[in-house]
């Protein structure tokens, strides 16, 4: 196939753009097996980019693996962030993502593999071949038929040898052979010299050197190694881009991790802070799975720190917003105990906050103690009425299930119910 690739790029461009494009088709098929692992738009599946770039992205219909790689049947969309002006300057900014390409077809750990429909950005469509995410075969529709008509064309003429750099017998026209001379066997026999004919005048003619394109020296193939340091590098990267993210949008919901001096001026973290800091926390178990705890710990132990911390906080919000101060307190204390002191000045503002929860409940919940053994002794006595109305008060300063259901409990049994 290459050497009938080679002939069609002869009889059209000629010998040096022949050796130019020959040398570029052996060197793309090396640099097609380099590129990483990238994160779809919605940040849970992993995708396989052989030419990662600034301002890729991509998104996936379909299903992941339980390790987070797309699998299955569906479409692979990739965008590419227009480059536009801010109004009233020069400064270059994004804008919104635009459409470069579509693939439809099946993935295998994040990698098409199979037969493939391809629509680009102007509606053209491919048919193409991918083996563990390489293209291997592919052409427009519309030109499959003249396509075939010219290997047929093509295939009249003998195949190359299979093995060695000698120039095939396709190519032996294009070096010109100098005739031999032709000897009249008539005048052999006459004393007198043969006349010699005239040769023609030598053409010139660029002979193939087929050996001496495979002699180009062509740079080698990334190894699995490379490949895997490669995608770690880039996995730890965007670990820590979220993690930054997800810190900003909580600071910026808790208005800067102010401290909690009362619990009605808590309130749950607005519902996509909430669902980041979930999608971080999984992305952190991942990334902990395929670095190692212990690696994770002692190399990257800021940001283990920072996403226990940003959780600890979406559920000590979640419960003082369910009038759950007791659960809130729990959370806050387990929390400190695990991790008594950040490991950076850039944690403070996290520690303060849960600290000032933890020191708030332990300061409400005494003073709602004091009402809480008063309505103990009133429902002694009988004295429903006087027990419902501390243990309100109770609630009320510091509220949690259990007070809410003794109140419930004396007013059933004050209605006879």
């Amino acid at each position: 196939m290459f050497v009938l690739l080679l002939k069609i790029i002869l009889e059209k461009t000629g010998w040096t753009q022949c050796l130019v494009v020959c040398s570029g088709l052996l060197l793309a098929g090396h640099v097609a097996t380099a590129g990483v692992y990238q994160r779809a738009k919605d940040g849970k599946t992993l995708i396989w980019n052989n030419f990662p770039a600034a301002g890729d992205m991509v998104s996936w219909s379909g299903k992941r693996d339980s390790n987070g790689y797309a699998t299955g049947a569906g479409t692979l969309t990739w965008y590419k962030a227009e480059t536009t002006s801010q109004t009233g300057t020069l400064l270059p900014t994004k804008g919104r993502p635009a459409v470069i390409t579509r693939y439809s077809g099946t993935m295998v750990h994040g990698k098409l593999n199979g037969p493939v429909r391809n629509v680009d950005a102007d509606g053209k469509t491919f048919q193409f071949t991918f083996a563990n995410g390489i293209k291997t075969l592919g052409r427009p529709p519309e030109t499959a038929a003249s396509d075939s008509r010219q290997e047929e064309r093509i295939s009249e003429n003998p195949k190359p040898p299979a093995e060695g750099p000698v120039p095939s017998a396709a190519l032996q026209p294009f070096k010109q052979q100098t005739p031999k001379p032709k000897v009249d066997q008539t005048r052999a026999t006459s004393p007198s010299p043969p006349v010699k004919p005239r040769s023609p005048p030598p053409v010139e003619s660029p002979v193939v050197e087929v050996a001496s394109i495979h002699s180009t020296p062509i740079p080698a193939a990334p190894n699995e190694d490379d490949l895997g340091v490669a995608v770690k590098e880039r996995i730890i990267a965007d670990f820590k881009e979220e993690t930054r993210t997800v810190f900003s949008q909580v600071g910026e919901a808790t208005d800067n991790f102010r401290a909690v001096e009362r619990f009605d001026s808590v309130a749950k973290l607005p519902a996509p802070v909430s669902e980041s800091v979930g999608s971080l926390v999984q992305r952190a178990r991942d990334f902990r799975s395929k670095v190692g705890y212990e690696t994770a710990l002692r190399q990257f132990r800021t940001e283990t720190e920072t996403v226990d911390a940003l959780s600890a906080i979406d559920q000590i919000n979640r419960s003082i917003a369910a009038n759950d101060g007791s659960d809130a307190d729990a959370k806050a204390t387990d929390f400190l105990k695990s991790n008594p002191e950040p490991s950076a000045d850039s944690e403070r503002g996290l520690w303060q906050y849960v600290t000032s929860v933890r020191q708030l409940c332990s300061r409400l919940e005494k003073d709602a103690d004091v009402h809480l053994q008063r309505a103990q002794s009133f429902a002694a006595a009988s004295r429903t009425s006087d027990a419902i109305r501390e243990y309100q008060e109770a609630y009320r300063i510091f509220p949690n299930p259990d007070t809410a259901e003794k109140i419930r409990q004396l007013q059933t049994n004050s209605l006879g119910l």
